[in-house]
């Protein structure tokens, strides 16, 4: 009888955390949507996981990884996260709700601190990479960002047209996708 539900215990995801963000949040508060979190922490959003982490939300993720956060997501995908949905979207993670809507992932959320999951937060970061909107978190982000491209030699195939690109072009590629 414990075996089965030791089982089921294991496969449920974990709820996801929320947070309240903008602008009050960012510079005076402590949670993981802060100035503080992101400059100090460990975990997922801090800057110190941003460089040096693996998985989604992370400089790695963004250049080699194909799901939501990555680069290859933005340029290549419909869903929330890319730069297709932020274009042509009506609900969170485009622009439409950006500019039109009152929760997480719009500016007026930004500004009365409405409440995000960690996934929100990791579209918000990569709209903060793609230079899609741009408020203070973005500018820590792509400060990290720039600075690690400026080290980093690395290569990526460009998935459709095969040729080889540096991480640098990739990111560039995408800032250039927004419009």
């Amino acid at each position: 009888m414990l075996v089965p539900a030791f089982i089921l215990a294991l496969t449920v995801a974990p709820a996801q955390e929320t947070a309240s963000w903008g602008q009050h949040e960012w510079d005076n508060g402590t949670g993981f949507l802060s100035r503080q979190y992101f400059e100090n922490g460990r975990g997922y959003p801090s800057g110190h996981l941003f460089e040096n982490g693996i998985k989604a939300g992370s400089i790695r993720y963004l250049v080699s990884g194909d799901g939501r956060g990555s680069a290859h997501f933005w340029l290549n995908s419909r869903d929330p996260g890319s730069a297709f949905f932020w274009r042509n979207g009506r609900d969170p993670g485009s622009r439409h709700y950006w500019d039109n809507g009152r929760g997480c992932l719009s500016e007026l959320g930004w500004r009365l601190g409405a409440a995000c999951s960690s996934a929100d937060t990791l579209i918000l970061q990569t709209l903060c990479i793609a230079k899609a909107i741009d408020i203070p978190p973005c500018r820590p982000i792509n400060a990290r960002l720039d600075d690690w491209l400026s080290r980093e030699t690395g290569d990526v195939i460009y998935p459709g047209d095969l040729s080889i690109h540096s991480y640098a072009d990739l990111v560039v590629r995408m800032r250039g996708n927004v419009a």
